[in-house]
């Protein structure tokens, strides 16, 4: 009975020594964020905390929409590094080609990527960077009273706009048919242009998405079609990167359910901006 006891505790010990074995030749911890820089670390840069895309919570540890979409696409996109770190970096930092970190040693490390709200269609980012397909876009909307006689802009004509965000004046700005055509108030917040359009001091309100679709006023207000602008927000990698198209395909997999059980995605473009603020519609190739 006692060899039969120490045989059970042999062949379990056997099987455990096979086990952790078994996981350091398969890697059975996950890639996460690095605790130390190292050439194979993955260096993310941002800029500023811009929430929902990239902010510090109560503890102080990144979150937002990117800082998760990046954490799930990561194991896709890694190529040959270990791990990632979110860096700092200054406004006019040249991703891919200027130094991100220096550590102790005097070692310079270079960023991968740029996250965090980054604007293409911006000055000559476009002529000057590669990015993603749209991730995520903010278009400049007008909202009018359900039922009324406003159909279209040609309405506008002679009614009184409020215009809610900096974002929304200079998108008007932009368009001066609808701007001169009309008297223009501004307001502080979507609430207060809402408030005014229930009243009838206004006729309509020129807000962006992200500021009037998180509320529950579907019933209430009609939304015009088309847009004065929008703003388009992508990753950001050196021009001619051409990991570009990993990174496309990494985010279509995780929204597409012919690669998981379901759409993984949208569900977080939804918990982080309150809808569904996302027309990525890349395909790959070998799909279309």
């Amino acid at each position: 009975m006692v060899n039969t006891k120490k045989n059970i505790k042999k062949i379990f010990a056997f099987l455990l020594c096979i086990a952790v074995i078994g996981c350091v030749f398969a890697g059975c911890s996950k890639s996460g964020e690095a605790d130390e820089i190292t050439d194979k670390t993955m260096l993310i840069a941002y800029t500023e905390e811009v929430e929902p895309f990239l902010y510090k919570d109560k503890n102080g540890k990144l979150t937002g929409f990117d800082v998760d979409l990046f954490k799930k696409i990561y194991d896709n996109v890694k190529n040959d590094t270990k791990n990632y770190k979110f860096v700092k970096v200054d406004k006019d930092y040249k991703v891919g080609d200027d130094i991100a970190y220096t550590d102790k040693k005097g070692t310079e490390y270079i960023a991968y990527t740029m996250i965090g709200a980054v604007q293409k269609n911006v000055g000559s980012v476009n002529e000057d960077f590669s990015f993603t397909d749209d991730i995520i876009t903010n278009k400049i909307i007008t909202v009018t009273k359900s039922g009324n006689n406003i159909s279209d802009y040609s309405d506008l004509t002679g009614k009184k706009l409020a215009v809610v965000t900096d974002t929304a004046k200079a998108a008007l700005d932009k368009n001066a048919t609808i701007k001169n055509n009309n008297k223009n108030v501004v307001y502080p917040t979507v609430k207060d242009a809402l408030a005014a359009l229930d009243k009838g001091s206004v006729d309509a309100v020129v807000t962006d998405e992200f500021s009037f679709s998180p509320l529950d006023t579907a019933e209430s207000y009609q939304v015009l079609n088309g847009s004065l602008g929008e703003t388009s927000y992508a990753f950001m990698f050196k021009k001619g990167d051409w990991v570009v198209d990993n990174w496309n395909e990494a985010i279509y997999e995780l929204k597409s359910p012919d690669y998981n059980d379901k759409d993984e995605f949208t569900p977080m473009v939804e918990k982080h901006f309150g809808y569904n603020a996302s027309n990525f519609d890349f395909v790959p190739s070998k799909t279309k």
